[in-house]
């Protein structure tokens, strides 16, 4: 078993120890990071990669229930972006708390890491401590523990029953498990499906926004298969000239606003020649559908590499923690 299946599978172990420390031991830090969101009445989730991704089903979450939220690279808020986070609370995700970017952004309101000695953890007035079981180099364990993580703080912002937020991960827990099984046991239809992709295209809309980002991630990392996220929308409006016979897409249809058109283009693009997998939550609790729908997709990156020879983590030029703008480690 390679370390990034072993990861993939202790998800379920990790989120349990993740939500059983923030509902705990970790519930005042929730509460105190909510509290300064509430007062600056807009948040700024500003992060890269999976901890940037990671954000966007609490953005929708509490856009959804009228607080101003916005998920920004955090490189694009630094360079570009200062006035956008001009009175809001800002919270920057970084599992390391050390990425050169983040440490940019510092002194911020919230930092989310899960490195208790970090420099985002020292120099975050409201800290949060993830708890989550670490990860080799691929995030996928921590991944799944920030997206939780952040949507319980939303609850906490909009002060919603903890014992409904508790109920809900349980049963997203159980969802994961149960979702993790069976997407080893159909591995050999996903190495089918992707047999010779020369790009594979990840499409969703709101929230599965976070799924599409974090799939093409995958793919591009640990199967290094060149690889598109893009809204279903968006896809729409010219770049669908691309489907061929040779086209292999994955459409995130978990959404209940959005299901019928997402499962249309799904079906529309089979018709055009294109290879399409539909990737959905079965049924989990709201909001916890990215949870659970990006597990296939792990699985298939996974044993893409596998399948290409790669150890899928073992990375050539990315770094564990990226602590320069410029340059690569390995060069």
């Amino acid at each position: 078993m390679t370390a990034l299946l072993a990861n993939i599978r202790n998800q379920p172990a990790s989120l349990r120890r993740v939500a059983e420390f923030h509902l705990g031991e970790g519930w005042k830090d929730l509460q105190a990071a909510a509290a300064a969101i509430r007062d600056a009445g807009k948040v700024v989730f500003a992060g890269m990669g999976s901890s940037l991704f990671a954000s966007i089903p609490a953005a929708y979450y509490l856009e959804a229930h009228g607080i101003q939220a916005d998920v920004v690279e955090a490189s694009e808020v630094f360079h570009f972006g200062l006035a956008r986070a001009r009175g809001a609370a800002v919270v920057l995700v970084s599992r390391s708390g050390e990425t050169v970017e983040i440490s940019k952004l510092l002194p911020a309101a919230i930092g989310l890491t899960n490195m208790r000695d970090s420099k985002l953890a020292r120099e975050s007035r409201y800290p949060i401590f993830l708890n989550s079981d670490s990860d080799r180099m691929v995030a996928v364990q921590t991944y799944t523990g920030m997206l939780a993580t952040l949507l319980l703080l939303a609850g906490a912002v909009l002060e919603e029953p903890v014992t409904r937020w508790r109920e809900a991960l349980d049963d997203a827990s159980q969802a994961l498990s149960d979702a993790i099984e069976e997407a080893i046991a159909a591995s050999a239809e996903w190495n089918d499906f992707l047999a010779d992709a020369e790009v594979i295209y990840l499409l969703g809309r709101g929230p599965s926004l976070a799924s599409v980002r974090e799939g093409a991630l995958l793919f591009n990392e640990a199967s290094r298969t060149p690889s598109v996220a893009m809204s279903a929308a968006q896809f729409r409006h010219g770049p669908v000239e691309v489907v061929d016979d040779r086209f292999r897409g994955i459409v995130f249809a978990s959404q209940e606003a959005t299901r019928d058109v997402d499962l249309a283009l799904a079906r529309d693009l089979a018709s055009m020649g294109g290879k399409v997998r539909v990737c959905q939550s079965r049924g989990v609790p709201s909001p916890f559908e990215p949870l659970i729908e990006i597990v296939p997709v792990q699985i298939a990156a996974c044993k893409l590499a596998e399948h290409k020879g790669i150890d899928p983590g073992d990375f050539r030029y990315a770094t564990l923690v990226t602590v320069a703008e410029s340059g690569f480690g390995t060069l």
